[in-house]
């Protein structure tokens, strides 16, 4: 395993740990954004330079999408767990992936990617099962489907330019609809923030219910 491996599988775990356990969702974005930066540099050999450029600025693209929707994110809508927790899951889900070595795994892709992919699927599955917040549940989304890439790329090698590039497409797609539905914090069943609460009426009817 090459340090460029190693770092680069280590941003992605710590970005994936940041992006589904940060309180603050512009500090969230940015942890996505690194690691979907970092992520097509998890490969051996690497991409070749068009599908590895494209891979880098369709992460940049859809990390600044997500970071605009985080902008419009209410202060109360806290992620599923803290960071601790996430950092925690991170690391075990790296650890793993480094620990299949021995295990006679068949896979043609190097260790940081299984390791990397690992991380950020441990991060990914809790806030997909359990939140109901829009913004968290498409980041989660979103880090699943890297996950799956990285997998991908552990198991089989680097991928093929179309396939890269069909990836980067993708998590751009993901990141708009994040950006589209996600800003407002909004819930499955109502609308996060400090207005929500047991009684979910329109502020209007609220008001003209208690003049009565």
């Amino acid at each position: 395993m090459t340090p460029l491996l190693l770092v680069a599988g280590v941003i992605v775990g710590v970005g994936a740990a940041v992006a589904m356990g940060a309180r603050d969702a512009r500090i969230a974005s940015l942890g996505l954004l690194a690691l979907l930066v970092a992520a097509p540099f998890v490969a051996d050999p690497l991409p070749a330079p068009v599908p590895l450029a494209f891979g880098v600025v369709a992460g940049i693209l859809a990390g600044f999408l997500v970071h605009v929707a985080a902008r419009r994110v209410p202060e109360g809508a806290a992620p599923t767990l803290g960071l601790p927790a996430t950092i925690g899951a991170a690391a075990a889900g790296f650890a793993a992936g480094i620990g299949a070595t021995a295990v006679a795994l068949p896979r043609l892709g190097p260790d940081a990617a299984l390791a990397a992919g690992l991380a950020a699927l441990a991060v990914a599955v809790g806030p997909i099962a359990v939140t109901r917040d829009l913004f968290r549940l498409g980041s989660a989304l979103i880090v699943l489907v890297a996950a799956g890439f990285l997998v991908l790329t552990a198991l089989a090698g680097t991928l093929p330019p179309l396939t890269g590039i069909a990836a980067g497409i993708l998590l751009v797609a993901l990141a708009a609809t994040v950006a589209m539905v996600g800003g407002g914090a909004v819930v499955l069943g109502g609308v996060s923030g400090p207005d929500a609460g047991p009684d979910r009426r329109p502020a209007p009817l609220r008001a003209r219910s208690d003049r009565r």
